[in-house]
């Protein structure tokens, strides 16, 4: 019960819209009971057994697996779907040798500028000697899958300068600085290179690490929902959020 309660104090004085914290404690509660939720967490388990032979520090992502495979369900992606995909923060490689390896035709576009973000620079979550070797364990841990695989050096920021094209991607993974002006930025521009019907994650909403609660990723998050609200539906929504793109923007031309 506690953490109900903390969970809907963070989502109202973040500015969550009403509809939005319907929509996560119905979704939860549902998802928790669905009888595909074992299965996939057997599929979590198996790909924790093969991440073993991974170079990695830390797992933050694994957890996440259920939501991520019931969203797929539900888009009706398979493991043969061939899929153009994009995640923003990389770290080292976890989450881009899951979609890769559950995903035999899909492509990877891995944008961080493996320099670590405000926690990880603190040393609060992870010491600086792990720190220094990420980019080289990414490369390590992607070497397999580097075939499908473009990767940015840089911050996403430059990438959406450099790179930007609209309609581009099935799904785009969002877990790179967590600083709610930058989530606000990566959360805007990808939607526009998300393709209409496509996926889009949002890593760590309930997290909390700046002392003003709408400097964490719950601010941003809320901000582009009431923004795209009309252009969009929410597929699951446990600690991460899963969004389909049901429809881009209509700008009049005068």
């Amino acid at each position: 019960m506690k953490k109900l309660v903390r969970k809907l104090n963070l989502m109202i004085s973040s500015g969550a819209p009403a509809w939005l914290i319907v929509s996560h404690f119905k979704l939860n509660t549902l998802h928790n009971i669905l009888p595909t939720r074992r299965r996939f967490e057997k599929e979590r388990d198996s790909f924790r057994s093969f991440a073993k032979s991974l170079q990695l520090d830390n797992d933050w992502f694994s957890g996440h697996i259920p939501t991520w495979l019931m969203a797929f369900q539900k888009q009706l992606y398979d493991n043969k779907t061939q899929l153009n995909c994009m995640e923003i923060g990389s770290w080292q490689g976890l989450s881009a040798v899951f979609v890769l390896s559950y995903f035999e035709k899909a492509k990877l576009t891995c944008v961080d500028t493996w320099m670590g973000a405000d926690e990880h620079k603190s040393g609060d979550k992870i010491r600086f000697e792990v720190l220094s070797e990420i980019e080289r364990t990414f490369d390590a841990n992607i070497s397999k899958f580097k075939d499908r695989v473009t990767k940015y050096k840089g911050s996403s920021y430059q990438y959406f300068n450099d790179c930007f094209e609209k309609d581009k991607y099935d799904i785009i993974y969002i877990d790179g600085s967590h600083h709610s002006d930058d989530v606000i930025v990566d959360a805007i521009k990808s939607f526009e290179m998300l393709k209409v019907n496509g996926l889009m994650i949002f890593d760590d909403y309930f997290w909390k690490y700046y002392s003003n609660t709408i400097d964490n990723p719950c601010g941003a998050i809320n901000a582009f929902i009431r923004l795209k609200g009309k252009q969009l539906d929410v597929v699951c929504f446990d600690y991460q959020l899963v969004i389909r793109k049901t429809q881009n923007s209509v700008r009049w031309s005068k």
